[in-house]
């Protein structure tokens, strides 16, 4: 009996030090995560620019009690990629101007044209065939757009494919897997409701066509191969050159995709948006460093958009009226 009991008196000594030893485990286990969750965000803050950027009147504004402005993105990208690219344009234009710029995403195209004339929001980063479809019945205009790596306010649609695919021209693209983004976006009508009318293609002479939310999306699937092209703004396209991925075709420059406010929007915050965005220098060493933060589509600025800039691709809408 003896026995037994100092037995069970070592066993239950060793089921205490293994619970303690779990304490122990479990504690340092929580410290490590809290210490990665730290460095983690510290790294990919992105709520904090220069400290040396000044408005147009050279003025640093505080962020406290600032009237709210509140600015939409139609859905061309994943909700993470979007708040990553757009948010430090958000957190620049609060820092330069009298206003607090606060993002705001919607789940689609359609959505942000909503947002926007029902007063969700005062300003948004449309496409530029979204707007051409919008502007029509809704009292919006654009007041900005991007410029491009050779400092022009356009950019191109572009038909990808693998780099070992043995596809070189449209005419190839007969009886082939098309994978498209939003049929609300530019890309996504340019190829198959435009250019195709030059080779005698039509959609029907297509396997078959997808359209997919995104347009990193439609990249994936054609590397994957699981479609054969697919066409995207080339702000995307670029990503993936020498990666699998090569051109195969190009639309002729197209405006921009534009910055676009309520027709009725205070002119004293189209003012300020305009002034803050237009005064960016890429050759300034400080705003290169705070571009690296932001969507590529807006690494090299911006110039003032009119309503009649984007007039003459007449000939492209036109064909597309049916979808307008």
């Amino acid at each position: 009996m003896l026995i037994n009991r100092k037995n069970s008196i070592f066993g239950k000594e060793r089921t205490r030090m293994k619970y303690f030893q779990y304490y122990i485990a479990f504690a340092l286990l929580l410290i490590f995560l809290l210490i990665t969750v730290f460095v983690y965000r510290s790294i990919t803050d992105i709520t904090v620019e220069p400290d040396n950027l000044r408005s147009a009147d050279g003025r640093i504004y505080d962020l406290q009690d600032k009237e709210t402005v509140y600015v939409g993105v139609i859905s061309r990208f994943s909700p993470n990629l979007i708040y990553e690219g757009y948010q430090p344009i958000m957190n620049y234009l609060s820092q330069v101007t009298p206003y607090n710029f606060v993002l705001k995403l919607s789940n689609s195209y359609e959505k942000t044209i909503l947002q926007l004339t029902e007063g969700d929001v005062q300003a948004a980063f449309l496409g530029t065939y979204i707007y051409l479809k919008a502007r029509k019945d809704n009292p919006i205009r654009c007041i900005l757009k991007p410029l491009n790596n050779n400092f022009e306010p356009y950019f191109r649609s572009v038909i990808v494919t693998r780099s070992d695919s043995p596809f070189h021209t449209i005419s190839d693209l007969k009886e082939k897997k098309l994978a498209l983004p939003s049929p609300l976006s530019f890309s996504g009508n340019w190829l198959p409701r435009y250019e195709f009318k030059k080779y005698g293609i039509t959609i029907n002479d297509l396997d078959s066509v997808h359209y997919f939310d995104h347009h990193h999306t439609v990249i994936y699937q054609v590397l994957r191969g699981n479609f054969d092209v697919g066409v995207v703004k080339d702000r995307v396209a670029y990503e993936f050159i020498n990666k699998g991925i090569r051109f195969l075709a190009s639309s002729e420059p197209i405006p921009g995709s534009p910055i676009v406010v309520k027709s009725d929007l205070d002119p004293a915050i189209v003012e300020a948006m305009q002034n803050a965005l237009l005064q960016i220098d890429v050759r300034d060493p400080v705003y290169k460093e705070m571009l690296m933060n932001w969507d590529p589509e807006f690494a090299y600025g911006f110039t003032v958009a009119r309503d009649e800039d984007y007039d003459h691709i007449t000939s492209i809408i036109e064909s597309l009226e049916d979808e307008l």
